[in-house]
């Protein structure tokens, strides 16, 4: 893509053009390259004004309807909306069913709505480290007043989405027993609140209640957010209003503590080194030749000494 083409897609990006941002988007999400990283240096200073939300919780557990429904209702105060969400892939084909696409059909007509799912890769973890930041800043820079980013859970993945969103919601059901590994995995102190989604189901209050004696755990500091658990029907509506609410009383609780300038901090340390390391693990298969893999093969040489050069080669 010539310089002049990067100018009028970055033109489009920023007026809130549809196509425009689909293609950025694109550009970003496929190709690591010199002119992917041109265009995300150019949208860069137009971001950061937009509110990022995680909607993180297990495949099943109805977060693609609750984003509908968070999204109409903030749609009816005027605002515009960027949802990114990353659906599962399979670990042996690398193919993703992109389902999202069919359940938020309905908002598609709404222009003030633009939706993006994207394979998340076969080391779903990855997804997060390599393509959120650039996705969002593309997102951002459209001007949409929130972004919710949609990633699968139960796992590290609930707990890396916390360090790019500033509010992040876990979703589970009734029944689900995602409880104990919610724990292992540290949700309880990523998360900022907890839906219990398909609150029709007779066993909602118990898992409520188990819920909130989780919460109990939590070791944060005095004067610090307390996690709520939110009940919501996502295919009625019901509970959409308290968790925008919720959303909203975060935010205000977050700058009035000083929490949202310090995780805003967290989030560029967490891309700049993401980048780092990525960039040198690029560097680092690519410099990987054969004389040196038979080394490695034939135990001659091993990985701690073969490191260890080529990081002096480097400084």
């Amino acid at each position: 893509m010539l310089p002049f083409e990067i100018k009028e897609l970055v033109l489009g990006v920023i007026s809130g053009e549809s196509r425009s941002i689909s293609r950025a988007l694109s550009l970003v999400e496929n190709n690591g390259d010199v002119t992917a990283d041109k265009l995300l240096q150019k949208v860069y200073p137009y971001g950061g004004n937009s509110r990022v939300v995680g909607i993180t919780g297990a495949t099943g557990v109805g977060k693609s309807s609750l984003i509908c429904g968070l999204a109409r209702q903030i749609r009816k105060r005027g605002q515009t909306v960027g949802i990114i969400s990353i659906d599962p892939t399979s670990p042996t084909s690398g193919g993703a069913f992109l389902g999202d696409r069919l359940r938020m059909q309905e908002l598609a007509l709404d222009s003030g709505v633009f939706i993006r799912s994207v394979a998340g890769g076969k080391d779903s973890v990855a997804s997060m480290t390599r393509k959120i930041f650039p996705l969002m800043h593309v997102m951002e820079a459209s001007g949409k007043h929130f972004v919710f980013i949609e990633t699968m859970g139960s796992g590290q993945d609930d707990c890396l989405i916390s360090k790019v969103a500033q509010t992040t919601l876990y979703v589970t059901i009734p029944d689900l027993g995602d409880e104990i590994q919610a724990m292992k995995a540290g949700v309880v102190e990523a998360a900022d609140a907890v839906v219990v989604n398909k609150a029709d189901s007779p066993n909602k209050d118990k898992a409520v209640a188990s819920w909130k004696n989780i919460i109990t755990m939590d070791t944060r500091k005095h004067g610090a957010w307390k996690v709520p658990v939110l009940t919501s029907n996502s295919l009625t509506g019901e509970g959409i209003d308290a968790i925008v609410s919720c959303i909203d009383a975060h935010e205000r609780h977050m700058k009035d503590s000083g929490e949202w300038e310090r995780r805003k901090k967290d989030s560029i340390r967490e891309e700049v080194k993401l980048l780092a390391l990525s960039k040198l693990r690029d560097q680092l298969e690519f410099n990987l030749n054969e004389k040196e893999m038979g080394a490695l093969l034939e135990r001659r040489s091993d990985p701690l000494v073969f490191v260890d050069k080529f990081l002096k080669k480097r400084r």
